[in-house]
C-alpha cells in the first residue's frame, strides 16, 4: 500500500488500533458491527494515515461486509491490513516529517 502524501510504499505501523464506538445490532450469531476499526501507518519519509479495515460476518454462512468507506479517516477501507516490515507499540516516537 502507497502513502497518500509522497506515493512512497507504508513500512511501519503501530501494533494497536483503534475503533469509533457506534450502537450496530446483529441477527443471532451474527457479527454486523461496522464500527471503523484502524491503525496508524507511515512511510519511509515519516508521513502517517490511517488505514481501516472493512468489516465482515463472522459467521461462515454470512456475506454480510461494512461500508467501503468512514467518516472517522480519509480513503477507502482494505479487506486486509497492509503487511508492512516494522511494527512498534503506540508510544513509540518515530520521526515525522508531516
Amino acid at each position: 500500500m502507497k502513502c497518500i502524501k509522497c506515493g512512497e510504499e507504508l513500512i511501519g505501523c503501530e501494533d494497536a488500533s483503534v475503533s469509533t464506538l457506534l450502537g450496530y445490532s446483529s441477527p443471532p450469531g451474527h457479527d454486523h458491527d461496522d464500527n471503523c476499526v484502524r491503525k496508524i501507518y507511515w512511510c519511509k519519509n515519516g508521513h502517517d494515515q490511517a488505514v481501516s479495515i472493512r468489516r465482515r460476518c463472522l459467521n461462515p454462512k454470512c456475506d454480510w461486509v461494512g461500508k467501503d468507506e468512514c467518516f472517522c479517516h480519509p480513503g477507502k477501507k482494505v479487506d486486509e491490513w497492509p503487511e508492512v516490515s516494522e511494527v512498534r507499540p503506540p508510544w513509540w516516537k518515530r520521526k515525522k516529517n508531516n
